[in-house]
């Protein structure tokens, strides 16, 4: 065993504890700055949202806008398919025909396109072969509907006036039958 030596009673050592100063306590930072810096953020943030939402309205109210410029043109895409249909149709075809002078043929026969070669007998339309078929122009086809109407409105106007004309005489005879009631030479 090792022991130490211990130091004697009354004698001082030989060294002396070295005493050195503290350094003084650190302070803490202030606040002020971290709230500055948060509220600096905030704001950023913020005006960044605004800004954003700004930006995606103004793209919304164009797309909307597109949208509708779109729906415009697919209503005129098929107002001029119904046109073109109407233009192909049978219907059109047999007015742009008769405007011509051309007639309907029941006696129709074929002909060989190739060559010319006409099969069977052809005979010339006279034009009184098919007395029901007529085709209407649309011209023709407004004057049609307007003269219906008119003939129904002259009919509602007769009805109209024969029940006002109905109406008048049956307050006629209730007034005469009234004066009569009340006259006293009338009574028996």
């Amino acid at each position: 065993m090792t022991a130490q030596l211990a130091p004697r009673p009354g004698r001082e050592s030989a060294r002396k504890p070295t005493l050195r100063a503290v350094a003084p306590p650190q302070l803490r930072p202030t606040t002020l700055p971290f709230v500055v810096m948060m509220a600096v953020l905030i704001a950023i943030g913020m005006t960044a949202m605004v800004v954003l939402t700004t930006v995606l309205q103004e793209q919304a109210f164009a797309v909307q806008a597109k949208q509708h410029q779109a729906n415009a043109l697919a209503n005129r895409v098929s107002q001029l398919e119904a046109q073109v249909a109407n233009a192909r149709s049978i219907s059109h075809l047999a007015i742009a025909a008769q405007d011509l002078g051309m007639r309907p043929n029941p006696n129709a026969v074929p002909m060989r396109l190739s060559d010319g070669k006409v099969f069977g007998n052809p005979r010339p339309v006279l034009g009184d072969e098919v007395p029901g078929v007529r085709y209407l122009s649309d011209a023709e086809a407004a004057a049609q509907v307007a003269a219906i109407k008119q003939a129904e409105a002259d009919r509602k106007a007769r009805q109209e006036a024969a029940a006002a004309a109905t109406k008048a005489a049956e307050q006629a005879a209730a007034a005469a039958a009234a004066a009569a009631a009340t006259t006293p030479g009338a009574q028996g």
